[in-house]
């Protein structure tokens, strides 16, 4: 699937949200480099469009855990479909504008050429998940529930200053740990496979 696809597919996966500011969020995506940023300097997603494509392969696999995981299932039954729409896809929304593009010298074929690579330029140096939260709730409101899962989806990478509370967090909002894991299983697992 293409860029633009995939650009529709984000669209149409935000369309369902029904919520105030949801509209001034999206013109904010649309002027943003969501679209076209990478998910990563060098792992998961390092290539132009990366973080839309992590994005929806985050939202696939929550969405498949919720409907088929017996464990999942009975747990998560009654969160909104919007709630899994927008943890999903914008817990990275802190990525935008966070990638900048430098050249370096390469080795190709015995000879030494100028390549292209990311690096990170973090213009709001205010956490990972808490950057994803903030962005979002300049724009719209989100649920407890929400908030908790995208500022705990990076799970005990987030810094060991947080292994304390993680577990309260993930006890408390089941979905922080279920985003936890369709993040990784799309980080190490659907992303390795395309």
């Amino acid at each position: 699937m293409g860029t633009e696809a995939k650009k529709e597919e984000f669209e149409y996966l935000m369309a369902k949200v029904n919520r105030p500011g949801v509209e001034k969020l999206m013109i904010f995506i649309r002027k943003s480099d969501f679209y076209s940023a990478p998910a990563s300097t060098r792992f998961h997603g390092s290539y132009e469009g990366g973080l839309l494509v992590h994005s929806l392969n985050v939202y696939k696999n929550l969405s498949q855990k919720i409907a088929h995981s017996p464990v999942w299932s009975g747990i998560l039954s009654d969160i909104p479909e919007e709630s899994i729409i927008i943890v999903s896809v914008l817990h990275d929304i802190c990525k935008t504008y966070y990638y900048t593009t430098e050249m370096r010298n390469k080795k190709v074929n015995g000879v030494w050429e100028q390549v292209p690579f990311y690096t990170v330029d973090d213009k709001i140096p205010y956490g990972h998940g808490e950057k994803s939260v903030m962005i979002i709730e300049e724009y719209m409101k989100l649920t407890p529930q929400e908030r908790y899962a995208i500022r705990w989806h990076m799970g005990p990478y987030s810094g060991s200053q947080d292994w304390g509370t993680l577990g309260v967090a993930f006890e408390k909002y089941p979905l922080a740990l279920a985003l936890f894991e369709a993040d990784m299983e799309a980080t190490h697992i659907s992303e390795k496979e395309s």
